[in-house]
């Protein structure tokens, strides 16, 4: 009796179709299928070890995405360029490995944090009244030491499940809202603002004024619709560019 190669690995506890997804995405990123076309529904579903409508699930999450193109009678093919040389505004992936994939050693700073109170425009934006105790977070990622992208987040302190001297560490704000908070990041809006650097702001990417860049004010809401975080982040554009996916349907 022959084995069957398994592509990624076994699937454990989580929506299958989610973690079907994110299997899926990991082995597109490491360049795991043969010229970018993936096995047959019937071979892959085996080698995940689930059924073919939960594959079919997250074919088709990943379809929506742009990450793959299905096409009828010849097969499913990785769009490589939706997941490479940009910063696509889906964020599938970390800022670290987008930093990696446009060609750049990259690197994080240590994460700051502390509790604060909310702004009146970030309580408007959260839904929440000035002055509630909220998390500041911050995180600086480089690109070949330089600074690249900053990263402000802001979470509402009832929404923590540690103090935070105990807060564990992650990569992306979505990532940090379900490792230490109530609930989940399900989508995030995002408004593109371009900027340009002063003498004040943003002063950890070390731009000279006059300097554009981009920021991004993105509001992140849970599957119940609640907003959880307000993310800020800033980008050197000419170093990590950002893309917007649009569908033809």
């Amino acid at each position: 009796m022959t084995s069957t190669r398994r592509t990624t690995p076994p699937l454990q506890s989580q929506p299958l179709a989610e973690r079907a997804r994110e299997m899926l995405l990991g082995a597109i990123r490491e360049d795991r299928f043969p010229g970018g076309r993936l096995p047959p529904e019937a071979e892959l579903a085996e080698q995940l070890g689930i059924s073919r409508g939960t594959l079919r699930a997250a074919l088709q999450s990943l379809s929506a995405e742009g990450v793959v193109s299905r096409r009828r009678r010849h097969g499913t093919f990785v769009n490589q360029h939706v997941l490479r040389s940009s910063m696509p505004l889906n964020r599938l992936v970390s800022f670290a490995t987008l930093i990696e994939q446009s060609g750049y050693s990259a690197s994080t700073d240590p994460r700051q944090n502390h509790i604060d109170q909310a702004g009146a425009d970030e309580a408007s934006e959260l839904g929440l009244a000035e002055g509630t105790p909220v998390l500041r977070l911050f995180r600086l990622h480089r690109a070949d030491g330089e600074p690249v992208i900053s990263v402000a987040d802001v979470i509402p302190r009832e929404r923590l499940i540690y103090p935070p001297s105990r807060l564990r560490n992650a990569e992306t704000t979505f990532a940090f809202l379900a490792e230490n908070t109530d609930t989940v990041a399900d989508y995030a809006t995002a408004e593109i603002i371009p900027r340009v650097a002063d003498a004040q702001d943003p002063a950890e990417l070390n731009l000279v004024p006059g300097t554009p860049y981009i920021q991004l004010r993105e509001v992140l809401f849970n599957p119940d619709g609640e907003r959880i975080a307000l993310s800020v982040v800033c980008v050197v554009d000419r170093l990590v560019r950002l893309s917007l996916l649009r569908r033809g349907h």
